[in-house]
């Protein structure tokens, strides 16, 4: 017999590749942190509770924070957050890998928000994925954060290598003009 939550959960992965590759193909060349946004939309609510992106050659700059409805004021405070002040971020810019937690040992470890909470706690964080933004052997051009929460599955090995895919994706797509 086939495995078929195994299957199913296969068919939404190839269903969210597919949607990024047309949002990627699809939309303008443009400004990295539309390209960017673009993407975010694409892997909030489907894929992840929250996507944070963060980019810059450089020095990071918070661009995009999408939160659960209920939280608008989570999300603001996590959009004023500096990314510096994150180390995962920090960490998949400098190191150019991705990292995938779940139950994260360390509260603070993507920072504490502007009200002093530490985010993962502030956001109820079951597991994430923090993956850079890099093409070919430049630095990263951003670094995409995302957070399941709550009753959701925590990321899957698959998961986080199909992101992984997608987000040298969108660093080619950030970097058409």
């Amino acid at each position: 017999m086939p495995d078929l939550t195994g299957t199913t959960r296969h068919a939404a992965l190839m269903d969210l590749v597919d949607a990024m590759t047309t949002a990627l193909l699809g939309g303008p060349a443009g400004a990295p942190s539309a390209v960017l946004a673009r993407a975010a939309a694409v892997l909030h609510g489907r894929f992840a509770d929250w996507v944070v992106a963060d980019t810059g050659p450089g020095r990071l700059s918070r661009t995009t924070v999408l939160a659960p409805a209920e939280d608008a004021e989570g999300a603001s405070a996590v959009a004023g957050q500096d990314p510096a002040a994150c180390p995962l971020v920090v960490e998949a810019a400098r190191g150019r890998s991705a990292a995938l937690q779940v139950r994260a040992a360390d509260p603070d470890a993507f920072g504490r928000d502007t009200s002093g909470a530490p985010v993962l706690v502030r956001a109820n964080v079951t597991s994430l994925l923090c993956v850079p933004l890099v093409r070919g052997a430049g630095p990263a051009s951003g670094v995409l954060t995302l957070f399941r929460g709550g009753g959701r599955l925590a990321f899957s090995m698959a998961e986080a290598q199909a992101m992984d895919m997608m987000s040298r994706h969108i660093a080619l797509a950030m970097d058409r003009v």
